[in-house]
């Protein structure tokens, strides 16, 4: 796996871990020991600590972060992470299981034995009792988790082979459709073009005609296919960890204004993000998708084809709708996000998010 220092900050590693070619460790990160991750897992400690006990599983494309010297992340023992999942600056008990694409966000936590189904959202700063399978956006208690039902919900998530014999739990925690494949090996395709500060990480996957304005940012695992269109990314955004941005025929192309925030594994299909706009973690932009200036989707939600985001207004739901202006205080958040993606790619770009694969 790739394990790198961030600034004066060097993961620490128990033994027994393993860890795929393309899976990252990086910064404060401490994982104990017997711990799995998969193809493009990612650990990323550099605004702050993260802290994982041991026995965890860790699917792929997976993404533990934190919150810029706010909150830490903190994984308990035996907890199982599914594909495409995110653990957002969060506290996470023992013997936990987090469905695949679904989100833990930041503040939230889970008390030990809790299980948020695939495709679910734990909203930022929630506390949830343990022994109780969550569900929903936002994620709501459904029913109580005995013992064996907990340990079929782990092996579901960990033993593919065991998932068919497990079909009722799994179907809890695994995502219908599947999750997206990556279409391209990391690292691989054709940069067309690229303006000065433009950090792209090792495990990023950049293919087809696909452009960056000044001090953009890709982050790890994430994959821009322009396929037959093309793809624009306008100066200081930053496209976060284990996105999927998908372009499609020619004439289906994605435009992406300046100083978009666009959250840990979103997707994003062919549409057009004006400047100033923020798509939430997890969230899916569908194909014809407009956001306007300073737009929201939150966290989780699904737009329809064909959708329109007003300027400044939230949308979020499954599918998105209007739910309300957001306030200026957002506003602030959302641009100080920006600036600290801006100060993180010229420290990985300065050398202090590089170390040995």
């Amino acid at each position: 796996m790739i394990v790198l220092p961030y600034l004066s900050y060097t993961p620490r590693l128990g033994g027994g871990i393993l860890a795929q070619e393309s899976s990252a460790v990086i910064g404060r990160a401490e994982i104990g020991p017997n711990c799995s991750l998969g193809n493009l897992a990612l650990v990323r400690a550099d605004g702050e600590e993260v802290r994982i006990a041991g026995d965890c599983w860790f699917g792929d494309a997976s993404t533990v972060h934190i919150a810029h010297r706010l909150y830490p992340s903190v994984v308990g023992t035996h907890v199982t992470v599914g594909c495409y999942a995110l653990v957002h600056a969060c506290t996470i008990g023992d013997d936990c299981v987090i469905g695949e694409h679904a989100a833990v966000m930041d503040g939230a936590v889970l008390g030990a034995g809790a299980v948020v189904a695939a495709q679910s959202v734990v909203p930022p700063g929630k506390k949830l009792d343990g022994g109780w399978l969550y569900a929903g956006t936002p994620a709501r208690p459904v029913a109580p988790v005995s013992a064996t039902l907990l340990a079929q919900l782990h092996s579901a998530l960990r033993d593919a082979a065991a998932a068919g014999d497990l079909a009722a739990s799994a179907a809890q925690v695994r995502a219908a459709p599947p999750l997206t494949e990556l279409r391209h090996a990391p690292g691989t395709g054709t940069l067309r073009e690229s303006a000065p500060g433009v950090y792209l990480a090792p495990t990023a996957s950049i293919t087809g005609r696909v452009s960056f304005g000044e001090r953009a940012s890709v982050w790890f695992g994430t994959e821009i296919d322009a396929g037959e269109a093309s793809v624009e990314i306008g100066e200081e955004t930053n496209v976060q960890d284990n996105s999927r941005l998908y372009a499609g025929g020619a004439g289906e192309d994605i435009r992406i204004g300046a100083r978009v925030l666009i959250g840990h594994n979103v997707r994003i299909f062919a549409s057009t993000i004006g400047d100033g706009a923020i798509i939430g973690m997890g969230a899916t932009i569908g194909p014809a998708t407009v956001v306007h200036p300073g737009g929201c989707v939150a966290a989780g939600s699904v737009t329809e084809p064909g959708t329109v985001v007003g300027t400044g207004e939230l949308w979020s739901g499954r599918p998105a709708r209007a739910a309300r202006a957001l306030s200026e205080t957002n506003r602030a958040a959302f641009a100080s996000g920006v600036m600290t993606y801006v100060e993180y790619a010229g420290h990985y770009l300065s050398g202090a998010g590089r170390g040995n694969a």
